[in-house]
């Protein structure tokens, strides 16, 4: 398992944290069927900044839907600037 903090600027926070709404449809399904569990962030003062804590069992599977065309289709519809996105992940030094 594999824990990754996503950061990530969208342009409307409002948009993005709709995508977000739990039940059919949502990012939290999409990301579920690969059984990644995902917390949601935005800054309090700017919240077209945002990001996600996520919780990854296979990281080339997580990789192949960000590519995928499901993937880049929600990025789009989520108002993602995938330019400015970082995926930071956990390790032990």
């Amino acid at each position: 398992m594999t824990t990754a903090i996503i950061f990530h600027e969208v342009q409307d926070g409002a948009v993005w944290a709709k995508a977000w709404k739990k039940g059919p449809g949502s990012r939290h399904e999409m990301f579920g069927k690969l059984g990644i569990k995902c917390r949601n962030f935005r800054d309090p003062n700017n919240p077209n900044a945002t990001g996600v804590m996520a919780e990854i069992p296979d990281m080339a599977k997580f990789q192949e839907l960000l590519q995928s065309d499901e993937g880049k289709k929600a990025m789009r519809e989520d108002g993602l600037k995938v330019e400015k996105m970082r995926v930071l992940v956990e390790f032990t030094p």
